[in-house]
Order: C-alpha cells, then sequence, then structure tokens
C-alpha cells in the first residue's frame, strides 16, 4: 500500500488535480469568512462593476458580489455533487458486493432493476426527484445519486465474481471462513479502491448534471448561489462583462478535470504491482 501511495504522490496530473481541487474547496468554505460582504446583499449604484479591489470579481446585474457569490455557489454545488457521488458509492458498492457474492436469483433480480435505472436519463431523474420531494431546496441530488448507482453495481460485481473464484478466497473457504468474514477480509477489502476510483467519475458526472439544471433554472432557489445558475445569468451580458459567466464556467470545467484526473492517479497507482490489493 505505501508503494502504491507513493506513486500516487509522484504522478504529477493527480497531484496538482488533488491540489486545485483542495484549493477550490477551501476557498468556497473559506473565503465568506473573510468578507463582510452577504451574498444577498443588493447594491444597484455597484451594479455590473468590472473587477476592482473592492469587488475582486466585479458585480452582477444586481450589485452583489460576485467573489463572495462564487464562494457560496461552489459551497452548494460541490456538496450536492460530492454528497451524490458519496450516496451513489455507497449504495453501489454494497448492492454489487450482494449481487457479485450472493448470485442466483437475488442477483437476477437486483441487475434487472439497475438496467432499468440505468435506461432512465440522470437529468430526467433529478427533475423528478426534484418535483415530487420539493422543487428549489436541491433535493435532485438524490435522483442524482441513484442515477449514478448502475455503474457501481456492474463494476463491483464484476470484481466480486473474480475476487470469489481466486485461490486466497477458495483457500479460506477451506479453512472454514464464513462467508461474512470472506466478504469482510478478502471482497470489500479489494473493492474499495476501485469503488474510489469509480467515486470521482461519480462526482464529475454529479457536478455535470448539478450545473445543468441549475442553467435550466431547476436547481437551487435564488437568492442562493449555485455554479450553473451563475453561468446562466451572465450569458445576456456576454458581450460586455463575459467574465460574469466565463468565471463559474472554468470553475465548472476545472473541478471536472480534476475529478477525472485524480481518477486516473488513483487508477494508476493501484495498477503498481498488481495482485491482492
Amino acid at each position: 500500500m505505501k508503494r502504491k501511495s507513493r506513486a500516487f504522490f509522484h504522478n504529477p496530473a493527480a497531484v496538482t488535480a488533488l491540489l486545485l481541487l483542495l484549493g477550490i474547496i477551501l476557498f468556497c468554505i473559506l473565503y465568506p469568512f473573510f468578507t463582510s460582504v452577504d451574498y444577498r446583499e443588493i447594491n444597484f449604484s455597484e451594479r455590473l462593476q468590472l473587477p476592482s479591489p473592492k469587488h475582486p470579481l466585479g458585480t452582477d446585474e444586481m450589485g452583489r458580489d460576485m467573489m463572495v457569490r462564487m464562494a457560496w455557489g461552489g459551497r452548494v454545488t460541490l456538496s450536492v455533487a460530492f454528497l451524490s457521488g458519496f450516496i451513489a458509492a455507497a449504495a453501489g458498492t454494497g448492492i454489487g458486493v450482494l449481487c457479485g457474492y450472493a448470485g442466483g436469483r437475488i442477483d437476477s433480480v437486483i441487475m434487472r432493476g439497475m438496467d432499468a435505472i440505468a435506461s432512465i436519463p440522470g437529468l430526467l431523474l433529478a427533475i423528478v426527484f426534484d418535483y415530487l420531494l420539493g422543487m428549489g431546496r436541491g433535493n435532485f441530488l438524490f435522483g442524482v445519486a441513484i442515477a449514478g448507482i448502475p455503474p457501481f453495481v456492474r463494476l463491483i460485481r464484476g470484481a466480486v465474481l473474480e475476487i470469489s473464484g481466486s485461490a486466497y478466497v477458495e483457500a479460506s473457504r477451506a479453512l472454514g471462513a464464513t462467508p461474512l468474514h470472506v466478504v469482510r477480509k478478502h471482497v470489500i477489502h479489494n473493492v474499495l479502491p476501485m469503488a474510489a476510483i469509480q467515486a470521482t467519475t461519480s462526482v464529475a458526472d454529479a457536478l455535470t448534471t448539478c450545473t445543468i439544471l441549475g442553467y435550466i433554472g431547476v436547481g437551487i432557489n435564488a437568492p442562493t448561489p449555485e455554479w450553473g445558475a451563475l453561468f446562466d445569468n451572465g450569458k445576456y451580458l456576454l458581450r460586455t462583462l463575459p467574465h460574469l459567466s466565463v468565471i463559474p464556467a472554468v470553475m465548472i470545467v476545472v473541478c471536472i478535470i480534476c475529478l477525472y484526473l485524480l481518477g486516473n492517479g488513483i487508477r494508476d497507482s493501484l495498477s503498481i504491482g498488481g495482485g491482492e490489493v
């Protein structure tokens, strides 16, 4: 494991992505504590200002400070993306282990259900959940999470089927190990790294979906900012004040790229040495 950790930290792209992503997260968490400006504060006398020392990212059409709104918007967008990704990872890993190890009718029934969920576009599922549970309050994250479960189940199920037939698992069974011991000691131990890799993709997909929902006005209710909504608000001023849309778009793209690079780094480091993790 130490060798694999060293391999990850010797991957410049992965380390850069990790540091950049942590920097963005820390900015979103900490910046509001270092300013007295409220993200809801309207000041029409300062509307549509260019970046300045007072307003580092300028102001929007209502005179609200864009730097503060970007930080608060990041809190909302990244929280939804990471929370839905975590739910998908936890549920998908558990279901995948159950399907792969139990097999039989349980496996068949659950996998047919996963196929049904996978056939529904994730964006549509998010909109349905948002409508059913109350629009504008972030309830769409449950739809995003459910849409992210099938890829985890397929990945983990396949890995469990392979692990279950390996020599060390057969030897453990021959020595009298219970199914619970085998799952805890050998199966879970080996599939968690795969789940971590898939989780980065799941969070990136959730971030994309959250952005699209904010852009089409189905995400979080105003005046709470969200990166997709900030991008949408600024699109009408692309000719005169392009930074109002460009900055949220760049932040979204950078986070997504960082997540994919992070996943690639984890995958490459785990491939060092092969064999059991």
